[in-house]
Parts: C-alpha cells; sequence; structure tokens
C-alpha cells in the first residue's frame, strides 16, 4: 500500500514539474509561457481562460473636486504702483498706534475725551471686516471693533493694494479721526493710506 502511495506522489510531482517547464534544457515551447499586458488588462487568473479584457478608467479626484477661490491676497508684481506709508517714517508722536477695537471702546466708553482725537492722525490696525468702493466712489475699508467698526476713507490706493484688504485678514492704515456715530457704534477716518511693515 506504501508502495502505491509513494508511486501517486511521484506522478504528481513528474507532472508537476513538467507542467512548470522542467529544467532549462528542455526543447523550446516545453517551458512556462508569459504574458505581457497592455495597460488597462485585467490579470489572467491561473486555470481561468484567457479573456481579453479592457478596465474602465475610474475619473481622477482632481476632475470631481471644484476649485474655489482662496481668500489669499494676490503677489505684488514688480510694475504694481506703491501707495502704502512705512510704519518706520510714522513717528509714535505724530502718530499714535492703536487698534480699530481699543480706539472704538474709547469713543463709546469715554467720549468727553475721545473727542479731543477728532482731527489726529493715528496709525490703526485690525482685522477687516469688508472692503470697497463706496455709492460716492471713494475707496474704503471697515474693521471690526466689537459691535462696531472703525471705517477708513482712502486718500489713495490702487486697485490691487484694495484687494489685499480681505475679509478676517489683519491690516493697518494711517489716517485723520473724522467723525464718530456713537448710536451705530461707526468711528470714520478720513485721507488714510495704507501702512507697510506694521
Amino acid at each position: 500500500m506504501y508502495r502505491v502511495i509513494a508511486s501517486i506522489l511521484l506522478i504528481v510531482l513528474a507532472a508537476g514539474f513538467s507542467g512548470c517547464g522542467g529544467s532549462d534544457d528542455s526543447p523550446a515551447g516545453t517551458g512556462p509561457v508569459f504574458i505581457e499586458l497592455t495597460p488597462g488588462e485585467a490579470e489572467p487568473v491561473m486555470g481561468a481562460p484567457l479573456v481579453a479584457t479592457t478596465a474602465t478608467p475610474t475619473p481622477s479626484a482632481a476632475n470631481e473636486v471644484a476649485a474655489s477661490p482662496t481668500p489669499t491676497p494676490p503677489n505684488r508684481t514688480i510694475d504694481e504702483e506703491v501707495t502704502g506709508r512705512l510704519v518706520d517714517e510714522l513717528s509714535f508722536d505724530e502718530y499714535p498706534r492703536s487698534s480699530a477695537r481699543d480706539l472704538e471702546r474709547e469713543f463709546r466708553k469715554t467720549p468727553e475725551t475721545a473727542n479731543q482725537k477728532i482731527g489726529k492722525q493715528f496709525v490703526v490696525q485690525g482685522d477687516v471686516l469688508e472692503a470697497g468702493n463706496d455709492a460716492a466712489g471713494d475707496s474704503y475699508v471697515s474693521f471690526k471693533a466689537g459691535l462696531g467698526r472703525v471705517t477708513c476713507i482712502f486718500e489713495i490706493i490702487t486697485e490691487a493694494e484694495l484687494r489685499r484688504f480681505t475679509p478676517d485678514g489683519t491690516n493697518s492704515v494711517v489716517g485723520t479721526i473724522d467723525t464718530w456715530d456713537s448710536e451705530n457704534r461707526v468711528l470714520t477716518l478720513k485721507d488714510c493710506r495704507v501702512v507697510i511693515g506694521f
């Protein structure tokens, strides 16, 4: 009985070796068969009939995601005019520094002392609420100031510079305090210019 099992195993092993192509010195055409696949064809499964299939391309992720504009301001071009003032050129004595929020709070809480600042120039920094051109065609930027706002009307600014005042971005201007609307909590500065480097 052992002899029968051993001979069956030898037959199976011999069949396996001959199916794999045997040794390197066997005649041509008796070795393993290699199939070259072209891009898009499915890989054949051992023992299954060879059927040429073409995979359908899946849409790329780039086609599925729509591009949306970013709030990042455009880069300054070499020929763009710069109309801003350098903060280093503005002395602390003549141009005190303040945030839009602090300036609005001072006018709201202590109007008697704050009114003395009307007509004086300040460097103001704040988070942009909105920017653009008003009904009169004047360019402006409004900074957040709690529940109020500080609005700066520009004396001179290019369209490219105005586009850099993106909502929630932090920017600085220098201007002269003009009016305080206590009912609407709006402090307005006139003759404003962009401040660079603050």
